[in-house]
């Protein structure tokens, strides 16, 4: 009776609970990136990269002047990719430490990365050198993702 009640005790315990089985909730679902600095030739539109069509829709029409809208499109990517983006060192870190954005630029090449879970989103303007590392994280992790890379390059062109 005693080695039953035992392993029914093992069991319990190294079986996993309900709720540990669900996978965390995800830090962001879209995140936003403009090229905010003076421009080189022709604009960099805009990159949308999130896990709906309609979130990222909802972000493009509130966001974005009405003039990049229609240039943007929507980059629906799995959680996991957004995921991986997102972890990046140096992005997730200016996200954590995130102030409210003043509209002030501080030089005359910029990145203003947005990051939003449903409608709720924070903004942060980087500075040439950081935005370029972050772009270049990103490029790779989006290297199966052609439009989407070629859209971050565009970005980084108009960084450099």
């Amino acid at each position: 009776m005693r080695a039953i009640l035992a392993i029914g005790i093992l069991l319990t315990i190294a079986s996993p609970h309900p709720g540990f089985a669900e996978s965390p909730r995800p830090r962001y679902t879209t995140l936003v990136i403009e090229y905010t600095g003076d421009v080189i030739g022709r604009p960099a539109p805009p990159v949308v990269i999130s896990t709906s069509q309609e979130e990222g829709e909802w972000y493009r029409q509130q966001l974005l002047p009405e003039l990049d809208r229609f240039l943007v499109q929507v980059n629906v990517v799995p959680q996991s990719v957004l995921n991986e983006i997102t972890e990046l060192l140096l992005l997730k870190r200016a996200l954590e430490n995130a102030k409210p954005v003043d509209n002030e630029l501080k030089t005359n090449q910029n990145a203003r990365f947005t990051a939003g879970v449903g409608h709720d989103h924070g903004q942060i303007i980087l500075d040439k050198q950081p935005s370029m590392k972050i772009l270049k994280g990103i490029d790779k992790i989006v290297a199966k993702y052609p439009s989407l890379k070629s859209e971050i390059q565009e970005l980084e062109y108009q960084l450099h």
